[in-house]
């Protein structure tokens, strides 16, 4: 839709508030587009956003989707309610971070991470979350947020599916249902609260670990709380592409969107632009550019977050994505002492 000499678009969007309200100011100074964002709740935000888009594929009333992670995207685009990306858009990002088909880019990336007290030993891989005794002493030795939502979800999903992969080469690898019994041996606490809820239960001490993103450990940090996050690998040191999973933010166009396409585009455009990764990695999410270093900035090393993964975890996004929603639901009773 049109007003004027300025163009707006309606887009769905599961970042954080806070994060995304100044990437679209910024986006606005820009380009000259304003965008009227929709956001949903904290703990199932993507999840939310994912099925209005999937109810509204007849009468979509969004142009464009932000998606704090990919496993939405992936499963939206298969089912065909997103558009082609524009030929020069998509081929100008990098090839690692694009669909081959068009439909989506990836930028500005979490890490899952391992948040720990800093009294407790750091853990250096996933699977030692289900090691015997593990934190002897704690009343709960881990806390994770529901499966069934955010990141947690998709994490579960790209576990399972690589260390089967693994243990078919005959690469050392646990199976993922004996990790979830032995995390529920060693207190494992389901908090409804989300990844920031996770943190909080380490940060008060309730537990000795948590599983969480980069984002949310990295702003307790810097709060001062007395936490330490590591970067645990999902394979063995020296199986390559088997390091911690990251977690991309993706921009998506919602097919048959009502509004303005080009206008659509053009922010689409500035959330893969230097600028934007730049900003990104500024904020208090201290997000991993994936495109471009920025052309503006002479002080490159000195706005880069504060981690890397130099080798991270390989994995079939798609099947992933698709695996996740059963999968995350069995996991839940699982942790929580139902069969599955």
């Amino acid at each position: 839709r049109s007003s004027g000499a300025r163009r707006s678009v309606v887009a769905y969007i599961s970042a954080d508030d806070v994060l995304a309200r100044d990437v679209l100011r910024a986006c606005a100074a820009a380009t000259g587009v304003e965008v009227d964002a929709v956001f949903d709740t904290e703990m199932t935000k993507t999840t939310a956003l994912e099925s209005r888009i999937r109810a509204e594929r007849d009468r979509p009333r969004a142009d464009l989707f932000w998606s704090s992670e990919a496993m939405a995207v992936h499963r939206l685009a298969s089912e065909g309610l997103l558009e082609q990306m524009p030929e020069q858009t998509w081929s100008s990002w990098p090839e690692a971070h694009r669909d081959p088909q068009r439909r989506w880019l990836a930028f500005s990336a979490r890490a899952r991470v391992i948040v720990a007290r800093k009294s407790v030993a750091p853990i250096d891989q996933w699977a030692d979350l289900a090691r015997p005794a593990l934190a002897v002493g704690s009343s709960s030795s881990i806390a994770i947020a529901d499966p069934r939502f955010g990141t947690t979800n998709g994490h579960f999903a790209a576990l399972a599916q690589a260390w089967r992969a693994a243990a078919a080469r005959a690469i050392d690898a646990p199976d993922f249902d004996r990790w979830l019994d032995g995390m529920r041996a060693n207190g494992v606490r389901v908090l409804s609260g989300g990844n920031s809820a996770t943190v909080e239960a380490v940060a008060t001490g309730e537990c000795a670990y948590g599983l969480t993103d980069s984002d949310d450990a990295l702003a307790a940090i810097e709060r001062g709380l007395p936490l330490v996050m590591s970067l645990a690998r999902t394979l063995a040191p020296g199986v390559p592409g088997g390091g911690t999973m990251l977690i991309p933010n993706t921009v998506a166009l919602i097919a048959g969107g009502p509004g303005d396409r080009a206008a659509a585009i053009r922010v689409a455009e500035f959330l893969v632009s230097p600028a934007c990764e730049e900003l990104i990695a500024r904020s208090p999410s201290h997000n991993l550019p994936l495109g471009r270093a920025s052309s503006t900035s002479t002080t490159l090393a000195s706005w880069l977050p504060p981690f890397a993964e130099p080798d991270p975890l390989l994995f079939d996004a798609l099947a992933a994505s698709k695996s996740a929603v059963a999968l995350s639901i069995a996991a839940k009773r699982r942790l929580e002492g139902a069969s599955a």
